[in-house]
């Protein structure tokens, strides 16, 4: 991969939508691998659905980054980039599939939303695009979160924990509010919510569903890489 340089604005929307396409096509093989253990054949259908939604999605946006002054040499594989860790490996229970599809993919969707307008045309069209798609994602957690709090008991703690866990995470994914070249990127109306904007929408969306969760807003910033995302 090669870039040019570029102005802060830019290399913070590369590093984003760089980022958003990488953990689309981690997220996408996680789905997948669910799609023949799920816990019922309807959420198996769910899963294999969805995987091919994101492996599309992470298709679709790696190209827009041409615009931005990368190259990439070759068609990025499943392994490619740096995906947070959460979904860099086989998801270890069914709960941390739905962790996984209400607070990663959650994160992801939210910033999308934030570009469906963006200057970058190409990146708005496949906001736009994902959105439409994104519904379904967001009504498969939606279903399971209150089917589990139904349920209570282990299952729910089990729940609360890798959502915990998924936060810890995804939450630093979108990086401080302090940082200047997001706040540059608003600026030029790239996107039009800033990362605590995005975490806070999200925190107001799941906090109601699943109660015992610890949505905090990230504060130590010391060893996060603007590159990785992490």
């Amino acid at each position: 991969m090669s870039t040019l340089r570029v102005d802060p604005a830019t290399a913070t929307m590369i590093s984003l939508i760089g980022s958003l396409a990488d953990n689309k096509s981690a997220l996408g093989r996680r789905y997948g691998e669910w799609a023949v253990s799920a816990p019922t054949i309807e959420s198996a259908v769910a899963a294999a659905a969805m995987a091919q939604d994101e492996l599309g999605h992470a298709r679709s946006t790696y190209p827009v980054l041409d615009k931005l002054g990368v190259s990439r040499s070759e068609e990025p594989g499943l392994d490619a980039g740096h995906p947070m860790f959460v979904i860099s490996r086989e998801l270890p229970d069914w709960a941390s599939f739905i962790a996984a599809n209400l607070v990663v993919d959650g994160i992801l969707t939210t910033f999308v939303a934030s570009a469906r307008n963006s200057s970058i045309e190409p990146l708005a069209q496949r906001a736009r695009k994902i959105l439409q798609e994104e519904g379904a994602h967001r009504v498969h957690a939606e279903a399971w979160a209150r089917r589990i709090v139904a349920v209570g008991g282990p299952d729910l703690e089990l729940l609360v924990t890798r959502i915990d866990e998924m936060w810890a995470e995804a939450a630093r994914w979108p990086g401080p509010e302090s940082d200047p070249g997001y706040a540059d990127a608003l600026a030029a109306g790239m996107v039009d919510s800033g990362p605590s904007a995005i975490r806070s929408r999200v925190r107001d969306w799941l906090s109601p569903r699943v109660a015992g969760i610890s949505l905090d807003e990230p504060t130590d910033w010391s060893d996060w890489d603007p590159q990785r995302r992490q």
